[in-house]
This record gives structure tokens, C-alpha cells and sequence, in this order.
């Protein structure tokens, strides 16, 4: 679900809209450097991928003549069953369509996965944050085509974008296509990763769990993309950003962030029973100064919003976590509420202006929040 509007700017996830706050777009323009993906590495010269020991298993005979859309789709189900579920490296007969699907998740992975990597202690959790920021920032989601079939018109299903050639083929996929996608990078590389369904705000929605460490962890790519729409006059422009908010999270915490919880349609699958502390670590430069990613005190909120206001490069987005000592109960809305009033109001002439209706950030579990600040 995707709303888009005239006014400014519209924030919202990539399937729910109304839900969060829209906010409202200044005269500034900073050109502001996108936010790429964590981890992105060089190939090596000889790509290794641990599917390529794996047990193998020839796909069945490609029907002659010219494929229908039903026989393609089956003949994509088996390539993923083969991956997924049964965890052996396909053989493909000659002249085989979905061949190209599975060369195309072997590239990605050669682009960004290393060889290294492989059998390391962090090896796995590498692996898996790579795949999701890639997912996250290269694949589109298509609005409309979810729109559709959420109006009543269930027969966009076998529309691309639900599997996942829709996400190695055309970069273009809603959630189904999505988790499909993590599923088979993961499986490739010898990570489990499951598919989860149910309902995210309300709405039918697939994310994954993925096993690192020994450990099970949600991870849910699809509400990690954060979209919005910058509107000046009468054009639009359609941007989004790449979030951690909802990456290697516990049952529990997805199941009661509010506004939007997830529901579990499957309950006997894996427990995720813990969150990774993803935040912990890293920090935020700005203007040369350097800022913990994880901000315990309304000070250093202060400090770095009166950074980016004297910041001589753009300074297009933050995302951190808030984690002050005295606060509790941080997913039951929106807890932070008063302290980022405050930090904003350090804030000079930003592009997104706050006000009491329209707030311009995205709001994740565990106070953590993707600030948008100059377009």
C-alpha cells in the first residue's frame, strides 16, 4: 500500500501508508549522496559459492515448444524448491528459461559477497547484512502492482514481481519477491533463511528469518525500504532509503512494535528469540566530528542536530538508535516523541520540516529512527 500526495512530502513503507506521518518540503536544495549498502566488496578474481559443493540435482526436461506463463512459473518454483527447500545445486538441460534467473543470483553474489568470508566466525552475519542492504537499496518496489491486488484483482500472482525473477530479472518485486530472493541468495550460500507470512500493519506481507551464529533473527527487507515522495509545484519525484530497523529482531519485538506489528501466520517455525544489537559500534560522521550510532542522552541528540546544521557537505539522512536509560516501553508508539522536538529544534532550515502533523522521519522497534534531513 502506497500513497502518494501534493503536498511536499509523503513518508511512508513501502506497504503502508496513512499509517506513518507525511511531512513537508523546504525551498533548500542539497544535492545529498544516497545512502549505499554496507559491505559492498570487489570481486575476486575466482568467485567461490558454497553452493557449487552442494549435492546436485538436474531439473526436470523443459517442455518443447514456446513456454506459457503457468509452465514458466512451475518450472521457477522448482529452481527455488531446489535451492530452498531440498538445499542442492541445479542442473539445467539446455535451452532452459530460469537458467538465467539463477545466473543472475550467482552474479549478485559475486559482486558482493567474498570468497573470505566463507567459514569465518562473522562470516555468516556478513553475508546476511550484505544481501539485505542490497535487496533493500537495488530492487524497486512496485507500488502499484501491490495496490491492485490488494483492490481485489489476485490475478497479478503470477506477475513477476511475486517471485523472484521479478527481483534478479527486473530489480522490480513486492514482498513475496522479496523474501523469495533472501531465501535463495541465502540458501546459495549455504545459510538458512526461511520465508515467514502474515500481516505487517494490518496488510498480508512475507519477510524471512535467517539462522546466524546458531541464532534465528527476522529480517524483514521489504519494511527496511524506506519510501517517500518529494513534491515542488507540480512534479513528484519518487525517492527512498535503505533502513536497519527491522534487521536481525526477536518474535517478540516484531510482534509488539506499534503501529506496525507484525503478525505471524506460522507460529511452529523457528524461534527468534533475541535482537541483535546491530547499532552497537558504529557511529555517524558529521562535519568531522564523530557521533555514536547509538544515542543514550538529550545532549548529544542536541550536539548532532546542531552538527548537520553547520555542515559544509549534505547531509541527506541519519539513522541511529535512542536509547536513554530512562526511557520504557519504547515500542508502544512513538516514545521519543518530545526529545526529537527538541533536537529539531537545532535544526536550521531543514527540507523536511517537523511540525505536530507531519513528522519527517521513519520511526523502527527499539527507538531507532531514519531522519531525512536535506533533499
Amino acid at each position: 500500500m502506497f500513497h502518494r500526495t501534493k503536498l511536499g512530502m509523503t513518508i511512508t513503507s513501502a506497504l503502508v501508508a496513512a499509517l506513518l506521518p507525511t511531512a513537508v518540503g523546504c525551498a533548500k536544495s542539497k544535492a545529498s549522496p544516497d545512502l549505499m549498502p554496507h559491505l559492498i566488496t570487489t570481486p575476486e578474481e575466482a568467485p567461490v559459492r558454497p553452493i557449487d559443493s552442494f549435492e546436485t540435482a538436474e531439473l526436470s526436461p523443459v517442455p518443447s515448444g514456446d513456454l506459457t506463463d503457468a509452465q514458466y512459473r512451475a518450472r521457477l518454483d522448482e529452481l527455488y524448491y531446489t535451492v530452498v527447500d531440498d538445499g542442492k545445486k541445479p542442473i539445467f538441460s539446455d535451452g532452459d528459461p530460469v537458467k538465467a534467473v539463477y545466473d543472475a543470483a550467482i552474479e549478485i553474489l559475486d559482486t558482493y559477497i567474498l570468497n573470505s568470508w566463507h567459514g569465518n566466525a562473522d562470516g555468516e552475519y556478513k553475508t546476511a547484512h550484505a544481501l539485505h542492504d542490497y535487496l533493500a537499496y537495488y530492487i524497486e518496489y512496485d507500488q502499484e502492482l501491490y495496490i491492485d491486488y490488494q483492490n481485489g484483482n489476485t490475478d497479478v500472482q503470477n506477475d513477476p514481481a511475486f517471485g523472484i525473477d521479478g527481483v534478479f530479472l527486473n530489480k522490480l518485486a513486492v514482498c513475496d519477491g522479496l523474501s523469495r530472493a533472501y531465501a535463495f541468495l541465502c540458501a546459495i550460500e549455504g545459510i538458512e533463511s526461511i520465508r515467514m507470512v502474515g500481516t505487517y500493519a494490518g496488510g498480508p506481507h512475507a519477510w524471512n528469518k535467517v539462522r546466524v551464529g546458531g541464532k534465528w533473527y527476522n529480517a524483514d527487507v521489504t519494511a527496511d525500504m524506506a519510501h517517500y515522495v518529494v513534491s515542488a509545484g507540480r512534479s513528484t519525484e519518487y525517492k527512498h532509503q535503505i533502513a536497519h530497523g527491522y534487521f536481525m529482531l526477536s518474535d517478540e519485538t516484531y510482534r509488539t512494535f506499534r503501529p506496525q506489528l507484525h503478525v505471524f501466520s506460522d507460529t511452529s517455525a523457528c524461534d527468534a528469540l533475541e535482537d541483535m544489537e546491530y547499532f552497537d559500534g558504529k557511529a555517524v560522521s558529521v562535519n568531522g566530528t564523530s557521533y555514536p550510532s547509538v544515542i543514550t542522552d538529550q545532549a548529544t541528540l542536541n550536539s548532532l542536530f546542531k552538527s548537520i546544521s553547520s555542515a559544509k557537505g549534505a547531509v541527506g539522512k541519519i539513522e541511529i538508535q535512542l536509547r536513554f536509560p530512562d526511557k520504557a516501553n519504547i515500542n508502544d508508539g512513538d516514545m521519543y516523541k518530545a526529545e526529537i522536538d527538541e533536537a529539531y529544534a537545532h535544526l536550521k532550515n531543514p527540507d523536511f520540516a517537523l511540525n505536530e502533523s507531519q513528522r519527517p522521519y521513519f520511526h523502527y522497534p527499539n527507538g531507532v529512527y531514519l531522519f531525512l534531513m536535506y533533499k
